[in-house]
């Protein structure tokens, strides 16, 4: 059957403390992946970034001091980075909860800016959406300022529609959730462009949901907004797949099989955890949700005392470790096909039970 798409996936990134001086420093395991992806399947047709670019350091509602020549810098060499990956730059980008609360309010000498604004750069490499093919919100709290709610683009004739963040929910708590608004129009669009159930879609956002963490305990881990509604975006899409990061490090990497990252759901629960399971095919299931893994794990033993020294919130340098290079990552590759979709998981660096050169087991969920 004919391929008509490879998609990279690299997510919660990080970039964070020290990184976030000036000038930042891009974490080293986004580069690694991006390296051995291109390296094994060659360039994509379209790179999609998970979300959760820079973090909360050292707190979530005190990290607002960023200033914006870091952030435009930090970007600038995340997306240089990336768009080396995919056929003519083509890179997506959704917001995480860290993206929407850190640096842009209460700094002296510095207006507000978006935190979140990766729209020019994807719009220069995936064209320009008309009004229909997005949602702008704004924020109470920085009322010039638009962020995109929702969007949707098409990649070799496959829909990718993205979810963000509410910027509002995300100067109020930590983890920040999607909007009523953002989610009707989610499932709005995934109605109109699938009347059938039976079109091949991928929605990105950040937040996960249910998940099985790997040592096998069920999680609901989507905790604030309107969950009921969440879930119910995708019932009947059969060949919809919600993709997400949120979840990561050490306790969320696979280690045999790329199955782990990937869950149908029927009823809202998971009926898929099958490890050596190879295929889906004749498996019922409404939809499916995808892990697209982590390129930073928590414990510091996952950094062999690689840091940097920056200012990290504080007036005089210091010394952070855990802020550069990782020992372990992973991130996720899948291929489209007429008839099906291949999932591969792909570590960066080496670490116990875990080598760079590991193929894990791929996963192929077969298209109704």
């Amino acid at each position: 059957m004919e391929k008509k798409l490879t998609a990279f996936c690299f997510t919660d990134i990080h970039n964070q403390q020290s990184m976030l001086d000036f000038p930042t420093t891009l974490r080293k395991s986004l580069i690694q992946a991006k390296d051995l992806a291109v390296k094994e399947f060659g360039l994509a047709d379209i790179a999609l970034i998970g979300g959760d670019n820079i973090s909360d350091y050292p707190y979530w509602n005190k990290s607002c001091a960023l200033p914006k020549k870091n952030f435009l810098d930090i970007k600038q060499k995340l997306h240089a980075c990336v768009s080396e990956s995919a056929v003519d730059g083509k890179v997506m980008y959704v917001t995480g909860n860290n993206d929407m609360i850190l640096g842009d309010i209460g700094t002296e000498g510095n207006e507000p800016y978006n935190t979140t604004d990766f729209y020019d750069v994807m719009e220069a490499a995936l064209g320009e959406l008309p009004d229909s093919e997005k949602l702008i919100l704004h924020s109470t709290h920085k009322p010039n300022e638009l962020y995109w709610g929702a969007f949707h683009y098409v990649v070799n004739g496959i829909d990718f529609i993205g979810i963000n963040i509410d910027p509002d929910t995300a100067f109020d708590s930590h983890e920040g959730y999607y909007s009523n608004e953002s989610m009707l129009w989610v499932k709005d669009k995934l109605n109109e462009i699938d009347p059938d159930g039976k079109k091949t879609v991928f929605v990105v956002g950040h937040l996960s949901a249910i998940y099985y963490y790997n040592d096998g305990v069920l999680k609901e881990t989507m905790i604030n907004g309107d969950v009921e509604l969440f879930y119910d975006i995708f019932k009947g899409h059969r060949n919809t797949f919600y993709l997400y990061g949120h979840v990561h490090g050490e306790r969320a990497c696979y280690k045999d099989y790329s199955s782990g990252a990937v869950l149908h759901i029927k009823d809202k629960q998971p009926i898929d955890f099958n490890l050596a399971s190879d295929d889906s095919k004749g498996k019922n299931y409404e939809y499916t949700f995808v892990h697209m893994g982590g390129l930073r794990p928590f414990g510091k033993e996952y950094f062999a005392d690689d840091g940097l020294t920056g200012f990290g919130g504080k007036s005089e340098k210091v010394y952070h470790p855990g802020t550069a290079t990782p020992t372990l990552a992973q991130y996720l590759v899948f291929e489209v096909y007429s008839d099906r979709v291949v999932f591969h998981i792909r570590n960066t660096g080496t670490h116990e039970n875990y080598t760079q050169d590991d193929s894990l087991k791929e996963y192929t969920v077969y298209l109704v």
